[in-house]
């Protein structure tokens, strides 16, 4: 017989074992997941407060249940044989939404009444205690995730389809830039030779008023020629169409051959070109007749831009694996709210110097990119006092 010591014993751990498990039982239901717990004969004996809630079934309705009886549906479904793998095998598994369309029937009420399903991950674990085997399984709401990921898939389809709009409509543009300038280019070609041929005097002496106007006609078409090629290098450029061939470049010879080209335009302005002590022999990696574009582009812009009677200065310092080419004017120097966008398209300062000259406002824009496709950097500076200086840096060329 027990003692009076040994039954009050039992009494007191009795009643901390109900405790225990009045409290184990409350931590389950505040839990967020799913939890419920089958035996070995697939009998549900415990339910948490998620399940009552996600399943409308209520404990009193569930314990004691063979599982097969609490979701009829999932009979022979793959969650039966996964819970039976736990039990008979041990095995633990993973089961999500995506790869299993039916786990389980769980659904929560949002506004208005209506229930949504419940997208689910699921966990099942075996358990083995005082000899015996169960099978905990564990359920996530991942409805929230599959939301968004539902969304993303949305708006990836629809950021493809803009996509494919943007880059079929810039192919039509690149087309049709490309179409109407080579139909432009002929016969303005044409136009302007004519129209050369009679000031030159060809077709007899001109009177001083009609060769005032021949002469504007000239100026004029030679200005719609220069944009046409600017337009349709910007359009070679943006569709990726510019060819280069890039090689050992003399550096010397091609600074040279750029002032002379440039120094009739120079003299229209009564601006001389300057080049300053090079030495020779310092040899570039780039594109010669790309490498002669940029050069003509800030020379002729330097001569725009500079006062009569003045010069523009070009200097050539070694940077290292680079090479820096200068070209310095003693104009009124650039706007400061204009030189974030001086390497713009279509993009000109505002002052009246700029309005006399005139211009289509893309060369620049076009010699930043020949620069960046060589591999080199275009920039400017605006030293103390008057002017600007253009550079462009450009790498040497290196034997293999």
């Amino acid at each position: 017989m027990l003692s009076d010591s040994d039954s009050v014993a039992r009494d007191v751990k009795a009643e901390q074992t109900g405790l225990l498990a009045n409290l184990f039982g409350k931590v389950l239901d505040f839990s967020e997941n799913g939890l419920f717990l089958v035996d070995s004969d697939r009998k549900v004996i415990l339910w948490n407060e998620w399940m009552v809630q996600a399943s409308s079934l209520g404990r009193e309705e569930v314990m004691g249940a063979a599982f097969v009886e609490v979701f009829p549906d999932l009979k022979g479904k793959r969650i039966e044989s996964v819970i039976n793998a736990a039990l008979d095998a041990h095995t633990a598994s993973l089961l999500s939404r995506s790869l299993n369309k039916a786990i389980f029937p769980l659904y929560f009420s949002e506004l208005g009444g209506e229930n949504q399903r419940i997208e689910q991950s699921v966990t099942v674990k075996p358990i083995q205690s005082d000899g015996h085997d169960y099978c905990l399984v564990q359920i996530t709401d991942v409805t929230p995730m599959v939301q968004r990921e539902g969304v993303l898939r949305v708006l990836a389809k629809e950021a493809e389809a803009a996509l494919e709009v943007a880059e079929e409509a810039s192919r039509f543009k690149s087309e049709f830039t490309s179409t109407v300038s080579h139909e432009l280019r002929t016969p303005l070609t044409s136009i302007r030779g004519s129209l050369g041929l009679i000031a030159s005097g060809v077709m007899g002496e001109l009177k001083p008023e009609i060769g005032r106007l021949i002469s504007i006609a000239c100026n004029n078409t030679e200005r719609l020629l220069f944009l046409i090629n600017d337009i349709l290098d910007i359009s070679k450029i943006e569709s990726g169409k510019i060819g280069f061939v890039m090689g050992p470049v003399d550096l010397l010879a091609v600074l040279l051959q750029s002032i002379e080209a440039n120094q009739a335009y120079g003299e229209q302005y009564e601006v001389r070109y300057v080049l300053n002590d090079v030495v020779g022999g310092i040899t570039v990696y780039a594109d010669t007749d790309r490498l002669m574009q940029v050069l003509n582009n800030l020379l002729s812009n330097a001569a725009k831009f500079s006062p009569k009677g003045v010069e523009v200065e070009i200097n050539v310092i070694r940077k290292n694996k680079m090479v820096r080419v200068e070209v310095r004017d003693y104009g009124s120097g650039i706007p400061e709210q204009f030189k974030s966008r001086i390497f713009e398209k279509f993009s000109q300062a505002d002052g009246s110097d700029t309005r006399k000259v005139g211009g289509t406002g893309l060369g620049l824009s076009i010699s930043k990119a020949i620069v960046e496709q060589m591999g080199g950097v275009i920039g400017f500076n605006v030293p103390e006092g008057q002017g600007t200086i253009f550079y462009i840096d450009i790498c040497l060329f290196k034997e293999k």
